[in-house]
């Protein structure tokens, strides 16, 4: 077993606090937080590994081989170098940083030392997601026009980070995932009204390579929790809902085909060349045993290690979703000066 040191036990902490505690891979010696009453939860959840306030402690272990950091994100740079640099392998939370400059320091850092740096991009390890790329790459779909994610929610509000670097990792990983293709422009807005300048929603909207478009909504200023994805091809169109549990994949054969009436008749100025004709069939329901994907990433993680090479989400994957996340940013910035100029 690979002896691990939790770095930050707190809303998400605690959820890896308790899959380290409960796995065959990992043995959790350590869990640091700054907070003692956060420290005196995961005492229940780890009653085996050694609490403290102090990260220099674990950072110093010798024995300790790998570290899992799930702090707050302005503090990912630091930690994540800090631990590089003590010699142990790492996983950081998503977004790997709070910038790209910093993102790539740290893949720098790890490619150099040659420890093992993956991201916890958890919906990678999702089997449902695997399920839609396979769905999509054997082409049932026909080719994809547009993908559009929604992300809502009524809470966790957050104060170091707004909705869009919060919850938009997930999507952009997945939808990088799922389309595998370059991104060629970017647009956002975004709105704040609980916090100055931290917006609570942000509509986001990528166009990758080949006219595929990409669209998220990410909230946490809504009424309902809503985890659902939309994939809409030129045969069939896919829904994948992470909120439900018996069938998370719907495919539709649904779509709008044109049909071509005379290829000979001239332009459109004489006749109409095309008809469009809507059409609506079955839908189908696809069921997926999904284990919990946070105990699948941190098994890819010991097997990362334990065989010498790159997890799935590794370092690089991590920096274009940071790469990204800066470039919805700026445009987000640009958008609301504009609007200001207007009004």
């Amino acid at each position: 077993m690979i002896n691990v040191a939790l770095l930050g036990a707190g809303y998400w902490g605690s959820n890896l606090c308790r899959v380290l505690a409960q796995s065959k891979r990992f043995n959790l010696k350590w869990v640091s937080d700054l907070n003692p009453a956060t420290l005196e939860r995961a005492r229940r959840l780890a009653p085996m590994a050694q609490m403290t306030t102090d990260p220099s402690a674990p950072l110093g272990d010798p024995a300790v081989s790998a570290v899992v950091l799930a702090t707050p994100v302005a503090s990912h740079a630091t930690m994540a170098l800090r631990a590089l640099d003590a010699g142990k392998h790492v996983l950081v939370e998503k977004p790997l940083a709070a910038s790209a400059a910093e993102a790539e320091q740290i893949c720098l850092r790890a490619e150099r030392l040659d420890r093992r740096l993956m991201v916890g991009h958890t919906f990678m390890y999702n089997r449902a997601v695997r399920e839609v790329k396979a769905i999509i790459d054997s082409g049932t779909l026909g080719e994809i026009y547009y993908v559009f994610c929604r992300r809502l929610q009524l809470g966790i509000v957050r104060q170091d980070v707004d909705a869009l670097w919060n919850l938009a990792p997930h999507d952009v990983s997945i939808m990088n995932f799922w389309i595998d293709r370059p991104i060629e422009s970017v647009a956002s807005v975004g709105q704040a009204w609980l916090q100055s300048n931290i917006a609570d929603v942000v509509f986001a909207h990528l166009n990758y390579a080949g006219n595929v478009a990409g669209h998220i909504h990410v909230s946490w200023l809504d009424p309902n929790k809503v985890r659902q994805v939309t994939v809409v091809g030129s045969r069939k169109m896919l829904i994948f809902d992470d909120m439900a549990r018996d069938a998370p994949i719907q495919i539709f054969d649904k779509g709008v085909e044109i049909e071509n009436i005379d290829a000979n008749l001239g332009t459109f100025e004489t006749y109409a060349q095309h008809r469009l004709i809507v059409r609506a069939g079955d839908v189908w329901l696809r069921h997926v045993d999904i284990p919990e994907p946070l105990d699948v990433e941190l098994t890819e993680f010991a097997d990362s290690i334990q065989e010498g090479r790159a997890p799935l989400t590794d370092g690089r994957k991590g920096l274009e979703v940071v790469r990204i996340l800066e470039r919805l940013t700026k445009a987000m910035n640009l958008e609301q000066t504009r609007l200001s100029l207007v009004s």
